[in-house]
């Protein structure tokens, strides 16, 4: 198939040339009318070659498009530019498909509409036979790259695995193919590169090459009998580039995705960690925990203490969410948005409560954006998958092995998001989740009361030494830094006699040791003066360890519990350099700033007055 059949061509990635006839293309404003459920019109910025006349898009922006209105290309009829309507492509690492047969694919069906891109009866052997040969090799790949919904036949409803396969020259992609169901067999393979030799994607000429590449040695052995006749030779070896151009393709499909998780584990990791999680499911440690307590983990005698909360006390979806460090759970847990609101919003009141919806539904910060990630082992169907981990799951005939209750027929997956990126892969490993649930499930059964209220142990898993800490207050990590800090709060307001305020030219001094929390700060100023009812942290730039601006958060929330997690004093004095801290008292910000470290830290926190002068 040529791109320069199509009048509009949705390409993956920004470009300044046209990919058939080399022009520098011209950016200029279009409208864009997209034909959906109802029809929606756009003024966006798209390329036209000024030789062909063809049209090229950012692909990215129909998926904005898409998620806008709850769409898949499924639902997109067509488009039309400066309201003329335009047969739509959409360019897949250099080759080519209908942006109808991409709908196609989405939606479920046989895969018709992409079996008619390949275009025509296959090349005769003559045909092939014909054309000039180089010495390349030429690498063949496939892989499960998206999910079809069937539309007929007995599965008609369930989800199938799509197999993408490509033919990949010396320099770009020289066929590509989509099939449903299974993967692709040694004869259709030969067949497709017989097409990428005689009628290949453009820029590619017709050749043929003096071998060809696949990962696995059955496969080469029956490809090799497949073109033999042609002159054609076939090995096994690793396929780089045919890999990347089915990263890209995988990704398009399947939109924003996370990348898979049990792809590269071994088999004895991918079964041990199954085991473990469905162990956690079927027992509910959510039901023996309390969902605002954590618990502190460190795996071997070596390791960092991260932190983990079990999931599933309040309706929640069940499972275990992992903290790599103590201010992310701070940053997350004291920037939720405020229940009393997310009411109000679901009746449709949310206008109506003036400022008093401003008060209830104000946070610096979401909780994604204030943790900068969230991670947790959660349940997902299999449709739900990564395809490539759906494939491997079903090589090893591991079926869904949580059955119990409501979230029986699931697999349990490690799932992390992080706020400006979505879906990315887990920072912990299969075999982290898997240890920690393990020792969690044995720390549970030898305590009988429910609700557990400590747990202080070190177990042995496998011959891994684990930690637990329940509930932790994150001082379980070691300090190695001054042994206290003078904090310096900063006041502003002239009115002595104004509720919650520190005079202006006035400063309250505090000196806390480093392990103290700022919790027990927040407290002691409340004991030392009583106009002082509340003292909530807030951190400017919160997410400085992405190296990126972000809204403030709340570290520490004095109106909620005060078994909520807190920061420690010398946790502050690692924030203040890159960013200010903030002390909120009754709707005032005072300026915290730590002054100094201190050589002998007092026994408990101590506070006085002193002059900003």
């Amino acid at each position: 198939m040529e791109l320069k059949r199509f009048d509009l061509l949705w390409r993956s990635s920004p470009a300044e040339t046209c990919l058939h006839d080399g022009a520098e293309l011209e950016v200029r404003e279009a409208s864009l009318n997209v034909g959906g459920p109802r029809a929606e019109r756009y003024v966006v910025d798209l390329a036209r070659c000024p030789q062909c006349g063809q049209w090229q898009g950012p692909l990215p922006l129909v998926y904005e498009i898409m998620e806008d209105f709850g769409w898949d290309a499924s639902d997109i009829g067509g488009f039309a530019v400066e309201e003329e309507p335009a047969t739509a492509g959409l360019e897949l690492g250099g080759a080519a498909l209908p942006w109808a047969a991409f709908g196609e694919q989405m939606q479920g069906g046989q895969m018709q509409g992409v079996q008619e891109a390949s275009g025509g009866p296959v090349p005769t052997g003559e045909e092939i036979r014909s054309l000039g040969q180089t010495s390349a090799t030429w690498e063949v790949a496939q892989a499960p790259a998206t999910w079809i919904k069937q539309e007929i036949g007995e599965e008609a409803g369930e989800a199938v695995l799509g197999y993408v396969a490509v033919v990949h020259g010396l320099a770009l992609a020289r066929w590509t193919d989509m099939k449903a169901g299974a993967p692709f067999e040694a004869e259709e393979l030969g067949a497709l590169v017989r097409r990428a030799a005689e009628a290949p994607h453009p820029p590619a000429k017709p050749t043929r090459p003096r071998q060809v590449r696949v990962r696995e040695e059955a496969l080469a052995s029956a490809l090799k009998s497949e073109l033999s006749g042609l002159d054609i030779d076939a090995e096994a070896g690793q396929v780089p580039l045919a890999d990347e151009a089915l990263g890209e393709i995988t990704s398009m499909l399947l939109g924003h995705s996370a990348p898979p998780v049990f792809a590269e584990e071994s088999e004895e990791e991918i079964r041990a960690f199954t085991e473990t999680a469905t162990r956690l499911y079927e027992r509910e440690p959510w039901a023996r925990t309390e969902g605002d307590r954590f618990l502190g983990v460190k795996v071997r005698e070596d390791g960092d203490w991260f932190f983990a909360n079990v999931m599933g006390q309040i309706e929640e979806s069940p499972g275990l969410s992992l903290f790599s460090d103590w201010l992310s759970v701070c940053r997350f847990v004291h920037n939720q948005r405020s229940p009393f609101l997310a009411l109000a919003e679901e009746f449709g009141l949310a206008e109506e409560l003036g400022p008093l919806g401003e008060m209830a539904g104000f946070a610096p910060a979401d909780p994604l954006e204030a943790a900068g990630g969230l991670e947790a082992l959660s349940l997902s169907e299999r449709d739900l998958l990564h395809p490539l981990d759906a494939e491997r799951l079903g090589a090893l005939s591991i079926d869904p092995p949580v059955q119990r209750g409501p979230v029986g027929g699931k697999y349990p997956v490690p799932v992390r998001f992080e706020s400006g990126a979505g879906p990315v892969a887990p920072r912990f490993s299969l075999e982290t989740y898997r240890l920690v649930a393990e020792a969690l499930l044995l720390a549970l059964e030898r305590r009988s009361a429910t609700p557990v209220t400590s747990i202080k142990t070190t177990l042995e898993i496998g011959g891994t030494e684990v930690s637990l800490r329940y509930p932790s207050d994150g001082t379980e990590r070691p300090w190695a830094g001054p042994p206290g800090y003078r904090l310096l709060l900063e006041g502003h307001d002239e009115d002595l006699h104004s509720p919650s305020r520190i005079p202006k030219g006035e400063r309250l001094v505090i000196e806390a040791p480093a392990r103290a929390l700022y919790k027990d700060a927040a407290k002691a100023l409340g004991d030392f003066h009583d106009q002082i009812y509340e003292a909530t942290l807030i951190h400017e730039a919160t997410l400085r360890e992405q190296g990126r601006a972000a809204s403030p958060a709340r570290l520490w929330d004095d109106t909620a519990s005060r078994r909520n997690p807190s920061p420690r004093v010398g946790d502050l004095a690692e924030l203040s350099r890159p960013g200010g801290l903030e002390v909120e008292i009754g709707g005032g910000a005072f300026e915290l700033r730590v002054e100094e470290a201190l050589e002998e830290a007092p026994e408990e926190i101590q506070i006085g007055w002193a002059s900003s002068g």
